[in-house]
C-alpha cells in the first residue's frame, strides 16, 4: 500500500532552483561584517551563521542559484580588500538534495554547550 502525505507535510526549505552559500571567516565581527555584505550584495536572505568555537564562523545564504553565486562572489571580491578580515573559505551549494534541513541553521534554533575547561589545549 502506497501512502501519499499531502503537500502541506512535505514541503521543502528549499524551492527548485535555490542554492546555499557559505562563507567562512575568522571571529563574529568579521561575520556579522560578511553577512551584511552578502544581504547587501543580491537577493539572498541570511539563514544563520554557524560557530565552531574555535573563531571559525560559517555564513550561511540561500537564495536562487544565480543570486548565492553573484552574492559570494562580490563578498569574496570585497572581503580580501578589507582590512582586518579573514577569510578562510567560501562555497556554493546549487540545487542541493530536498533533504537538506536548513531550519537546523537559523539563528538561536540550537544551542551550543561551551566546555567549562579548556583541558584540551594542555599538551
Amino acid at each position: 500500500m502506497i501512502r501519499i502525505a499531502s503537500r502541506r507535510a512535505i514541503e521543502p526549505d528549499l524551492i527548485m532552483g535555490q542554492a546555499i552559500g557559505v562563507i567562512e571567516t575568522s571571529g563574529m565581527p568579521a561575520a556579522l561584517v560578511t553577512a551584511d555584505l552578502l544581504g547587501k550584495a543580491a537577493n539572498v536572505r541570511v539563514i544563520g551563521l554557524e560557530n565552531t568555537n574555535a573563531g571559525r564562523i560559517s555564513v550561511l545564504i540561500q537564495g536562487y542559484t544565480g543570486d548565492v553565486q553573484a552574492a559570494i562572489a562580490a563578498v569574496v571580491k570585497t572581503l580580501k580588500r578589507h582590512p582586518g578580515i579573514i577569510l578562510l573559505g567560501h562555497h556554493v551549494i546549487p540545487c542541493p538534495d530536498g533533504q537538506v534541513n536548513l531550519r537546523q541553521w537559523h539563528l538561536g534554533d540550537r544551542q551550543t554547550a561551551l566546555p567549562d575547561s579548556v583541558e584540551w589545549l594542555d599538551d
